[in-house]
């Protein structure tokens, strides 16, 4: 058998606990010997006073809390300094010196009354010490315990001397609950601090019985007594009622006493409902640990597995009989550092428990997150046994913190962005307002020559062209962030489409002194694919307009080449180039190379976002190649797939038609804007034309049905009384063959196909040109 008195609390520090074990079934331990080695070394801390063992030499060798603090008051340390019979009133220590040697030489247990110092003195307490002798190796050992019981000998001294105002005194007083019963159970005498815990007075209770208090029943209640009558001392435990109905647990000491030749029960009562309760709570947190969905290991000193709980099993995917003698490393994942292992040794063989987490590997190679708590486990003598760890799978709450730092820098990042954008916005819509508010101001002017007048005139339409350049783009983003934006897959010219774009850039391009080049990979013929024209087009321009942006002097180079089953699209400059660390961030939303106020280029820093998701839209890719100072280079592929039809006509040209007269028409105009209206009036009061006008969709279905000679109907669709949707499916009940064209400043597709359920023929976006509206009148025939 042997023995350990060091145990260590969850921060490190010493507390007094103790476990006896025989060596002899040490073999045998296992994970139940270690949880009763720590149930035992509870119990006892439970006892109701002190613990001790002492050698032959009466020295302490063995002690719980109660005896080292309350009883010696010294620390641990000088524990083992301290005789016992030190603790010994002067005037009982020969006496206690004998009843021990008695019981060290004969073996013979014993129970006796002795007054015990506190701390050394002067003050002291009755205590009944009793003592047994054990052999440990070979070697003879007292160990006993020391029940307090002073506050029985004070009454029962105060009884003796028949001091009856002094025993009423501190009988009343005393902290503790305290019943007289007869050898029938009838409470014959209760004090203060009965009244308080049970709620009856002093004379209720002293009209009542013990078994009215008692849980038991009154046959168990009457046997107890007289087993009682027959002993000094009992203690025990019971389950008292309380007035209130409610059950408290009590610890009993009862004493047998002679008051006035009767014999009376002594009874001092604790409530000890809160012990019970902690000690119920042991028995349930030993039952979780058994069932604990936490992962336990427990290794031998050399580190080889001699347990693993099923929740190691589920997590890891190893069986108990594969890893029983394998040292934990199995797990090792390679990706922590070696710094931490040697940190863990460190702690555990110091007594300490070690804290953190580690990125392991299961069976099937999956990497997993765990936090582990990692200790040893020492026997009775302090020799280090085993090592124990409680490691919790925390892979899914490290992926929610990654995404959630990840969320939180993109939150960040955006809000950043967004406030710049907006700024940048702003800035890009009043600069254009500036210019076409200033120079219509300029127009007022009554001496402007005619060379001034086109000049202005030209400003304010390339300030127009601006914002709605802004507005467009805006737009896309809108769109393709809704899952708007659908393919339109046409045959398309590719060769055609670029002879287009070139001549429409070269006169900018000269303007800036700078040289375009255009390269053609295919001929004629095998350029015709089949893709989204309009889509491409817009990717090519938002390329060319940046390339004439950035680009100073030098030349411009775009086209295609075709590598197998893909074309390859390209716009070279030689402008001032990108760096290197913002190649990817360009491509974003929202970001700009310069967002400062001093930047000096205009724009809203949405092109490359637009082309790119285009591109991808389209099947393909778009990066760059650039350096700061060389020019960059944006590319992009596209799936080659050729048709060998040359198409009717393309779905996309710069080239101006020319202007075709319209018959004698009579045009029917829904518009609530006074301005829009005036605008179609002026526009359109040089052709054959008639029009109307309707400020609401309820005024035009009247003149629809009053005017039979209105051959076309321009519709509005946001207007007060009645919108452009419902007058338009009222006009069509009454003249199905009417031309109805939707116009509105609205351009999202859901709208469109409003309108053409709404039963609309044609569908134009405000601002619109008179081309534009010409062209649109010629293709419903008119």
């Amino acid at each position: 058998m042997t023995i350990d008195n060091s145990k260590r609390g969850e921060n490190g520090e010493d507390k007094s606990g103790f476990t006896i074990r025989d060596v002899a079934e040490s073999d045998c331990m296992n994970a139940g010997s270690v949880k009763h080695e720590i149930f035992s070394s509870t119990i006892i801390e439970l006892i109701p006073g002190a613990f001790y063992m002492i050698d032959r030499n009466n020295k302490f060798v063995w002690w719980n809390a109660y005896e080292r603090d309350v009883i010696v008051g010294r620390s641990e340390g000088e524990m083992r300094q301290v005789s016992p019979l030190d603790t010994i009133h002067p005037d009982d220590r020969k006496a206690a010196e004998e009843k021990l040697l008695h019981v060290m030489q004969s073996g013979v247990e014993d129970s006796s009354e002795f007054r015990v110092l506190l701390h050394g003195g002067p003050l002291f307490r009755w205590f009944q010490l009793s003592g047994k002798r054990i052999f440990l190796d070979g070697n003879p050992f007292v160990i006993g315990v020391a029940i307090d019981i002073n506050d029985r000998k004070e009454f029962e001294m105060a009884a003796l001397q028949s001091s009856d105002s002094r025993f009423r005194k501190l009988f009343d007083n005393h902290s503790s609950v305290m019943l007289v019963i007869d050898e029938s159970g009838n409470i014959v005498d209760a004090n203060l601090a009965a009244e308080d815990f049970y709620g009856w007075s002093s004379h209720e209770l002293c009209g009542m019985r013990i078994d009215q208090i008692s849980t038991k029943s009154s046959e168990v209640v009457q046997s107890d007594l007289q087993k009682f009558k027959t002993r000094a001392v009992n203690q025990f435990m019971s389950v008292h009622r309380r007035a209130d109905g409610s059950v408290r647990f009590v610890e009993v000491v009862s004493n047998t006493i002679d008051i006035n030749r009767k014999v009376v029960f002594y009874c001092i009562i604790n409530d000890v409902t809160e012990r019970k309760v902690t000690e119920s709570q042991l028995r349930k947190l030993s039952a979780a640990v058994e069932q604990s969905p936490a992962v336990v290991i427990i290794t031998n000193v050399e580190g080889s597995i001699e347990y693993v709980n099923p929740k190691f099993t589920q997590l890891t995917g190893y069986a108990l009989e594969e890893v029983l003698g394998f040292n934990p490393r199995i797990l090792k994942s390679g990706l922590m550092p070696i710094e931490i292992y040697r940190e863990l040794w460190e702690t555990i063989l110091s007594g300490r428990v070690w804290r953190g987490e580690m990125q392991n590997k299961k069976k099937n190679g999956d990497l997993f997150w765990q936090s582990a708590a990692i200790s040893s486990i020492r026997n009775e003598a302090g020799v280090l046994t085993n090592f124990v760890a409680v490691n919790e799978d925390i892979t899914e709450q490290k992926e929610i913190l990654r995404e959630l730092v990840a969320a939180k820098e993109k939150a960040e990042e955006s809000d950043r962005l967004k406030s710049a954008f907006l700024a940048n916005i702003s800035h890009e819509i009043r600069t254009p307002m500036n210019g076409i508010m200033g120079f219509s101001e300029l127009l007022k002017e009554p001496h402007l020559s005619g060379e001034e007048q086109s000049e202005y005139i030209g400003l304010i339409q390339q300030s127009g062209m601006r914002m709605l350049n802004l507005i467009t783009d805006l737009m896309d983003i809108s769109r393709i962030d809704a899952r708007e934006t659908k393919l339109h897959v046409t045959e398309t010219s590719v060769n055609e489409l670029l002879d287009d774009l070139f001549a429409f850039f070269k006169v900018q391009a000269e303007a800036k002194g700078l040289q375009l080049q255009l390269v053609k990979g295919l001929v004629d013929s095998e350029s015709i694919v089949e893709t989204d024209s309009l889509k491409l087009n817009q990717v090519l321009t938002n390329l060319l307009q940046n390339a004439l942006k950035f680009t100073k002097k030098g030349k411009i180079d775009f086209g295609y080449t075709r590598k197998n089953e893909m074309l390859e699209f390209y716009v070279a400059d030689s402008g001032i180039g990108i760096p290197v660390e913002m190649k990817d961030i360009i491509f974003e939303r929202f970001h700009q190379i310069d967002n400062s106020l001093t930047r000096p280029y205009e724009g809203a820093g949405l092109g490359l976002s637009i082309s790119r998701a285009f591109v991808e839209m389209l099947g393909g890719t778009l990066g760059v190649e650039s350096e700061t100072g060389t020019g960059s280079t944006f590319l992009f592929s596209l799936p080659y797939r050729h048709v060998t039809a040359l198409p009717s006509q393309h779905s996309f040209s710069l080239v101006q038609e020319p202007a075709r007269s319209l018959p004698c028409l009579t045009i029917l105009v829904a518009e609530d804007d006074e301005v829009s209206s005036y605008l179609l009036k002026k526009t359109l009061e040089n052709e054959n034309i008639s029009l109307l006008f309707a400020v609401n969709g309820l005024e035009a279905v009247a003149l629809a049905n009053n005017h039979p000679e209105i051959n076309l109907v321009l519709m509005d669709i946001k207007m007060p009384v009645m919108n452009g949707f419902e007058a338009t499916k009222k006009i069509k009940l009454i003249r199905a063959d009417l031309p109805v064209i939707a116009q509105t400043a609205f351009t999202s597709k859901v709208d469109r196909e409003k309108a053409k359920e709404a039963g609309c023929d044609a569908f134009v976006t405000k601002p619109v040109s008179k081309k534009e509206l010409l062209a649109v009148f010629h293709e419903l025939g008119l």
